[in-house]
């Protein structure tokens, strides 16, 4: 009787964990400035970089979404860095969409989340949709007879 007591505790323990495991977004994880295959101002490779479980080890900031951090410095020396990696809170509350902003020295800081699909961070650019380039195509012209 025990002997089946402690046989159902552990796989009540097993299931828990791999229902964990399976919930855990992945997320890309990446520096530009430490890592050529990470490049930041070129399309990311996602052939050549792996996705890392976020609530896993290898994960330098383990979370429940993704982050990617794009950094630009003006004038004609400037640089670029781009940082991808899982976030667990953000300065804006809402872990979802882009935010824009610009330091006192006048870098420019692009920052999004997401947690809507594994990998999300992989894009170095966001596209618009098809219905929002056609509803602003009618409008530039309705504009243009006015």
């Amino acid at each position: 009787m025990a002997s089946n007591l402690l046989a159902m505790a552990y796989v009540a323990i097993l299931f828990a964990c791999l229902i964990g495991a399976g919930m855990a977004i992945q997320c890309y994880q990446c520096d530009s400035n430490e890592d050529e295959t990470c490049p930041s101002g070129r399309a990311f490779d996602t052939s050549v970089n792996a996705m890392l479980n976020c609530n896993g080890f290898e994960a330098d900031v383990p979370g429940q979404f993704c982050v990617k951090i794009y950094q630009e410095s003006p004038g004609w020396g400037g640089w670029q860095k781009t940082t991808r990696r899982c976030g667990s809170r953000t300065a804006f509350g809402v872990a979802w969409g882009c935010r824009w902003s610009w330091d006192y020295t006048g870098v420019f800081r692009e920052t999004c989340y997401c947690e809507d699909k594994d990998g999300c961070n992989s894009s170095s650019q966001k596209n618009p949709s098809f219905v929002f380039l056609l509803v602003s195509s009618v409008l530039c012209i309705i504009w243009s007879f006015l």
